[in-house]
C-alpha cells in the first residue's frame, strides 16, 4: 500500500494527488501509551475486518516525543503491519500538534481521530462513518456515559457548556474519538490545546456538524495525562477560540465596542462635572479624581477603537502556513 501525506517542508499530497485508493484514515497521537498501541492496532483492524464498507483503510500512529519506549513500539507496528504508517515527532509537541501531523501525513477520504489510551471503542468508527455519510462534514463522538473520575468529569463539563460559545451545538468538546471528511479538517490549523474545538473551526466555516452517542471504557493501562496545568491551558485556549470564531474577521467590532463604551462612560461622568460647575457653581477642585478617571476613560477607550483598526487591517496571521510540528522520522512509508 502506498503511503504518502504532507512534505516535512509543509507541502501537502492529498489523496487525490496519489494513487492510493485509501478510503479511510485512522490518526492516533500517542505519547507514552506504549503499552496501548498494539492492542488498540489490533482492535481497529479487527473492525475493518468485520466492516470492509470504508476500507481500504491505514492507521496513522504519532509518536509525540514519548519516553516510555512508544516510538519503538509504533516502529515495530509499522514495520510488520502495511496499514500501519509511524510519524515520529522530535519532542514532545502537545496533542493538537500531534493530530495536525497526523492528519497532514493521512490520505484518505475520511479522518477519524481517536486517543491512543484504548478509551475510545473502535466498535464506533462505522456509526462515525455511516453519519458522515448522511452529508455531514464532522461527526462528533459524545461519550454520554463517561468511564472517568470526577476530577475529569466536572471540569470538562464546565469547559463543554463554555465551549458553546464557540458555536457548535454537541455535548463533547473533548472527545478525540470523531470522524470527519477530509477536505474540511485540512484546512484547519492546530495550535496550543486547538484539537478541543475542531467542530468550532469547521463550524465557522461553513461545514455541517452533528455528533453521535460513542463507547467509552476505562483506562486499563499507562497514565492519564489529564491534569491542572492541562484544565488551565484548555481553559484560556477557549477564551481565545470563542474570541476567535466571533470576531477574528471583525476585530473592530469587539475592541471598538469596548472602546465606545469606555468613551460614553467618560464622557457621562465629565459631563456630570460640567453639569456641577456650570449649574450650581460647584468647584471642581473635590472633583480632581473624578476628573483624571473621565481622562483616562476617553484616552483608554480612544486607544482601544485605533487598536481595533489596525487589527482589522491585520487579518492575515504571521505564522498561519507554519506547521506546529517537526519530524524526526517517517515508518512504514514507501
Amino acid at each position: 500500500m502506498a503511503k504518502t501525506g504532507s512534505l516535512p517542508d509543509g507541502s501537502a499530497v492529498s489523496a487525490t494527488d496519489t494513487d492510493s485508493d485509501v478510503q479511510t484514515s485512522i490518526v492516533l497521537p500517542a505519547y507514552n501509551e506504549s503499552e496501548n498501541l498494539e492492542p488498540l492496532v489490533d482492535e481497529i483492524q479487527s473492525t475493518f475486518r468485520e466492516n470492509t464498507t470504508y476500507g481500504p483503510y491505514e492507521i496513522v500512529v504519532v509518536d509525540d516525543g514519548s519516553t516510555d519506549g512508544t516510538a519503538e513500539t509504533i516502529q515495530q507496528i509499522a514495520t510488520d503491519r502495511d496499514e500501519v504508517t509511524g510519524v515520529l515527532l522530535r519532542r514532545n509537541f502537545g496533542q493538537s500538534a500531534a493530530l495536525a501531523a497526523g492528519i497532514d501525513y493521512s490520505i484518505g477520504e475520511y479522518i477519524v481521530t481517536m486517543d491512543a489510551d484504548r478509551q475510545n471503542n473502535p466498535a464506533d468508527i462505522p456509526k462515525l462513518l455511516t453519519k458522515l455519510e448522511e452529508g455531514y462534514d464532522c461527526v462528533s463522538g459524545w461519550r454520554r456515559d463517561r468511564d472517568d473520575p470526577l476530577s475529569k468529569t466536572i471540569p470538562s463539563a464546565i469547559q463543554t457548556r463554555l465551549a458553546k460559545l464557540t458555536g457548535p451545538d454537541i455535548h463533547d468538546f473533548g472527545c478525540t474519538l470523531t470522524a470527519y471528511r477530509a477536505a474540511g479538517l485540512k484546512e484547519i490549523d492546530l495550535y496550543g490545546e486547538g484539537h478541543r474545538y475542531i467542530p468550532a473551526k469547521l463550524h465557522k466555516r461553513g461545514y455541517k456538524i452533528t455528533e453521535l452517542p460513542v463507547d467509552h471504557r476505562p483506562r486499563t493501562a499507562g497514565e492519564t495525562k489529564y491534569g491542572m496545568k492541562r484544565l488551565v491551558k484548555g481553559f484560556v485556549d477557549l477564551l481565545f477560540h470563542v474570541f476567535w470564531n466571533r470576531f477574528s474577521t471583525r476585530p473592530s467590532h469587539f475592541f471598538g465596542g469596548i472602546g465606545l463604551v469606555l468613551m460614553t462612560a467618560g464622557g457621562l461622568i465629565g459631563s456630570h462635572m460640567v453639569f456641577l460647575k456650570y449649574a450650581f457653581g460647584q468647584s471642581l477642585a473635590p472633583h480632581v479624581p473624578r476628573l483624571i478617571l473621565t481622562v483616562a476613560l476617553v484616552l483608554f477607550g480612544v486607544q482601544l477603537v485605533m487598536f481595533g483598526f489596525l487589527a482589522e487591517m491585520i487579518v492575515k496571521q504571521q505564522y498561519r502556513d507554519e506547521r506546529p510540528y517537526r519530524v524526526n522520522a517517517i515508518i512504514g512509508e514507501d
